[in-house]
C-alpha cells in the first residue's frame, strides 16, 4: 500500500500478538519495534499517548494508532469482504471450547467454520502461567497453550476468521444465519462458544480510569508498574495468581477481598504468602477511585465490620471480580438464565433452539475453568456430529455458506 508501518509492541503484550497476527495474516509488511530493548521507541510512544505508555502503538506512514481493534485495522488497511466460505458447522468463539470443538469436528472431516471477534485463545492468553491444566507438569503459558490449541485447530483444516464478531443469529428456511460485520453465514448446526468478560467495579470513577490506572489484565498492563504500589480487588483463583504475578513488578501490592478469607486454591494462597511485601485485607470493598488529572491516586476502602473507611495510595488497580458471560447477542433466540449464561436440556449441551449447542464458560453451571471448557467442546463436538447425521447420513455436501 506504499505506507510504512511500524508496530511499537512488547514480547509479553497479548494485545500485540493480537496486532501482530493481524497484520501477519493480512499480508501487511510492517517493521516490529520492541519498546523494552529501545529506550528512545519507549520514550516516542510514551509520547504518543500524551505521557502513557499504551501498547501496542501502531504508526501508519505517521498516523498514530493507540492500541487497534481489529475493526479498526480493517478500516485502516481497507481490507476487503473475506472471500465466500463453505462449512458444515459455524463456532461461535475461539477460546479453549471452541477449538477444541474445531478439533474434533474438523478431524472428522467436517467443513468447519470458526468465527472469532478478537484472537483466538479467549481470555486464557492474558493468563501468565497455567499450573493445573493436565499433561503440563512445570505449567504453561496461558498464550504458549491457546498456540498449540490453535494451531491444531488449523492443522486439521478448520477456518477461523478474525475479526468475525456475531452480533445476532436467526433462524431462516432450516438454517442458523450468523450474523457479522464483513458477512453473513448460515449454517445449520451452530456451536455458541463466546466465553465471558471481566465483570468491571461498579463503583464512582472506575470507568472514567479503565486503562488508566484501573486494569483488568494483569499480564496486559503489569508491567507498567515497577516499583510501585498496586492494589488488586478480589480473593478467588484469579485474583491471587494475577497478585502473584504483579508482585514480579511492584513493590507493594495490597489484597482487597470482601469475605473473611480468601478463596482462591490453597497452593495459590501459600505462595502468595510467602511475599512480605503483599498485604491482604479480608472484610474490605473498594467504594471510591480517585484521580489525579488522568491517572489513578488513590481508592477508599470500607471495612465491612467496622464500617470505617480509608485511603491506599496506589498507581494502579487491578480487578478480579469474576466474569460476565459474552451472550448479550443471544438474548431472544436461547434461553438465558437470570445472569445470562445459557440454558441447556438436563444432561445435555443442546440449548433451547435445534441444532444449537454451548460449550465452555457461557455455559449455565460450568466451572469456568479451562480443563471444563475444553471438556464441553469435545462434547458439543459429538452434539453436532450426531445432528448432522440424524439430519443427513452423509457430511459430503457443505450446508454453510455466507451470502
Amino acid at each position: 500500500m506504499g505506507r510504512p508501518v511500524v508496530l511499537y509492541s512488547t514480547r509479553w503484550c497479548p494485545d500485540c500478538l493480537r496486532t501482530r497476527r493481524w497484520l501477519t495474516d493480512h499480508r501487511i509488511d510492517f517493521e516490529e519495534i520492541d519498546v523494552d530493548e529501545n529506550p528512545r521507541a519507549n520514550d516516542l510512544i510514551t509520547q504518543y499517548g500524551y505521557g502513557r505508555r499504551v501498547l501496542p502503538t501502531l504508526d501508519v506512514g505517521g498516523r498514530i494508532y493507540i492500541n487497534p481493534k481489529p475493526e479498526e485495522l480493517t478500516r485502516i488497511f481497507a481490507v476487503p469482504e473475506p472471500t465466500p466460505v463453505e462449512a458444515e458447522v459455524a463456532i461461535i468463539g475461539a477460546g479453549p471450547a471452541g477449538l477444541t470443538a474445531a478439533i474434533y469436528l474438523a478431524r472428522e472431516g467436517a467443513k468447519t467454520l470458526v468465527l472469532e471477534k478478537l484472537t483466538p485463545g479467549g481470555q486464557v492468553i492474558t493468563t501468565n502461567f497455567v499450573e493445573n491444566y493436565p499433561g503440563f507438569p512445570e505449567g504453561v503459558g496461558g498464550l504458549e497453550l491457546m498456540e498449540k490449541l490453535e494451531h491444531q485447530a488449523r492443522r486439521f483444516g478448520a477456518q477461523i476468521i478474525v475479526p468475525a464478531e456475531v452480533t445476532g443469529i436467526d433462524e431462516r428456511e432450516g438454517l442458523y444465519e450468523l450474523e457479522t460485520p464483513p458477512a453473513r453465514y448460515r449454517a445449520p448446526a451452530v456451536i455458541v462458544a463466546p466465553g465471558s468478560d471481566y465483570r468491571r467495579l461498579d463503583v464512582p470513577g472506575a470507568d472514567a480510569l479503565t486503562g488508566r490506572g484501573v486494569h483488568y489484565c494483569a499480564t496486559c498492563d503489569g508491567p507498567f508498574y515497577r516499583k510501585k504500589t498496586v492494589a488488586v480487588v478480589g480473593g478467588g483463583s484469579s485474583a491471587v495468581d494475577e497478585s502473584i504475578f504483579l508482585l514480579n513488578f511492584v513493590d507493594h501490592l495490597y489484597v482487597i477481598q470482601n469475605q473473611d478469607h480468601l478463596t482462591a486454591e490453597q497452593v495459590s494462597v501459600n505462595r502468595l504468602q510467602e511475599h512480605a511485601n503483599a498485604e491482604v485485607l479480608l472484610r474490605h470493598v473498594v467504594t471510591a477511585v480517585r484521580a489525579d488529572g488522568s491517572s489513578l491516586q488513590s481508592v477508599t476502602i470500607r471495612n465491612l465490620d467496622s464500617g470505617e473507611e480509608r485511603q491506599l495510595e496506589v498507581a494502579g488497580l487491578f480487578v478480579f471480580i469474576g466474569q460476565v458471560p459474552n451472550t448479550r447477542f443471544l438474548a431472544g433466540f436461547l434461553d438465558l438464565d437470570p445472569r445470562g449464561y445459557v440454558v441447556t436440556k438436563p444432561g445435555s449441551l443442546a440449548t433451547s433452539q435445534p441444532g444449537v449447542f454451548v460449550a465452555g464458560d457461557c455455559r449455565s453451571g460450568s466451572k469456568a475453568q479451562i480443563t471444563t471448557a475444553v471438556g464441553d467442546g469435545t462434547v458439543a463436538a459429538f452434539f453436532v456430529r450426531d445432528y448432522l447425521q440424524e439430519r443427513t447420513p452423509s457430511l459430503d455436501a457443505p450446508r454453510v455458506q455466507p451470502t
